[in-house]
Formats: C-alpha cells, sequence, structure tokens
C-alpha cells in the first residue's frame, strides 16, 4: 500500500506542476524597447505556438526614417534571410509609424521584421509587440508532465485493483452448505426379550393318596 500511495502522491504533482506550466505557457509575451538597428541589418522579433493566436504591435522610428515592417512565417523568413524580398508575407507595411493587429493561422514559428529597404540604413525604433498564444517550448513540457501523471494515475489504478484482488484470493473461503438431506438418527438396536420371573412352585395334584 506505500508503493501505491508512493504514485498517487507523485501523479498528483505531476499533474499541478503540468497545469502550472500550461497556464505559463498560454501567457501573453510582450516586448517594448528601444532598439539601433545598425546600418545593413534589420530588427527580428521571433515567436512560436501550438494552435492559432495573435500577433499585434506599434513600431516608429526615432529620426523619422522610413522603414518596412513585414510579419513572416518560416519560409517568408527563410526567403527575406536569403536576400530576397518576400513574396507573400502575413503582414506588410511601409512609414515612419507602423501599427498592426493580426491572427496567427496556426501552429509554427513568425517573425516580426522591420528593415529599412532598400538600402539598409541605420534605424532607432521603439518596438512594442504583444504576441498571444501557447508557447511552444513550454506547452510541449507541460504536456510531457501532464500526460505523465495520467500515465501514473492508471499505473496505481491497476496496482490497486491487482492488490484487491490478491488479497481476496489469499482469504479463506468459508465451505458452502451442503443441500443433501440430513442423514436419519440411528435407529435404536433390538431388545433381547425379558425372560419371565419364575413363580411359586406349583403343588403337585392331590391325588387322594395317603401315606399312613
Amino acid at each position: 500500500m506505500k508503493r501505491l500511495y508512493f504514485l498517487v502522491a507523485i501523479a498528483a504533482l505531476q499533474i499541478i506542476i503540468g497545469s502550472i506550466l500550461i497556464l505559463g505557457a498560454a501567457q501573453p509575451v510582450r516586448t517594448s524597447q528601444d532598439v539601433l538597428v545598425v546600418s545593413g541589418s534589420y530588427y527580428h522579433f521571433e515567436f512560436g505556438i501550438l494552435g492559432t493566436g495573435r500577433l499585434s504591435g506599434n513600431f516608429s522610428e526615432l529620426q523619422g526614417r522610413t522603414f518596412t515592417l513585414f510579419v513572416l512565417d518560416d519560409g517568408g523568413y527563410a526567403s527575406f534571410r536569403d536576400g530576397a524580398t518576400p513574396t507573400s508575407p502575413l503582414f506588410r507595411q511601409d512609414g515612419t509609424s507602423v501599427r498592426f493587429d493580426l491572427t496567427l493561422p496556426g501552429s509554427g514559428q513568425y517573425h516580426v521584421v522591420a528593415v529599412n529597404l532598400p538600402a539598409r540604413q541605420e534605424l532607432h525604433l521603439h518596438a512594442d509587440v504583444t504576441a498571444v498564444g501557447l508557447k511552444t517550448g513550454d506547452a510541449i513540457v507541460a504536456f510531457i508532465v501532464l500526460v505523465g501523471g495520467l500515465a501514473l494515475v492508471g499505473a496505481s489504478l491497476m496496482l490497486s485493483v491487482w492488490a484487491w484482488r490478491r488479497g481476496r484470493s489469499a482469504s479463506p473461503v468459508p465451505p458452502k452448505p451442503s443441500m443433501d438431506p440430513a442423514p436419519d438418527p440411528p435407529s435404536d438396536p433390538p431388545q433381547a426379550p425379558v425372560p419371565d420371573s419364575p413363580g411359586d412352585p406349583q403343588d403337585p395334584p392331590d391325588d387322594n393318596t395317603r401315606i399312613y
């Protein structure tokens, strides 16, 4: 029984920790900072989610210089990183100040890129980005912990059933009452005949014989 209680305690602890991790993975991620983008480089913010999510932001160039803001998936970012201009970004806008708010279509990695095109001049940006969704890394860890806890619950139930069956088979089974009728009581043995008690001796018959 001690082993069973230990497994139940570990399972409950894992389920609690997994639930806390799930709540943490669902918390929004927000960054707000002033960023110096050196000449020839670009601003990059990456966020991975499981399922759908939302991405919003507000960017402004502190010196009034024009820049281009992209929101890209993995494929679009790989194309941009290779030097090509993304042909189908999730979002694109040029200006000295850009605001966006869009729904992310599904699980994956997403990228926010701010760059001065085509010269890639130096930028002084104020970047404010908020991402909402299950963060990939935290969510995977939480699911692993939860599944482990549920597996321990199943193992505990199986162990308890096995222990119950084992205890039941080890207990003595009372004999079943017999359905046969009770035998008749034995009859008394036959008694020997009682002999007649001897009576008084009979006088000889009187034949009128006299002895003188």
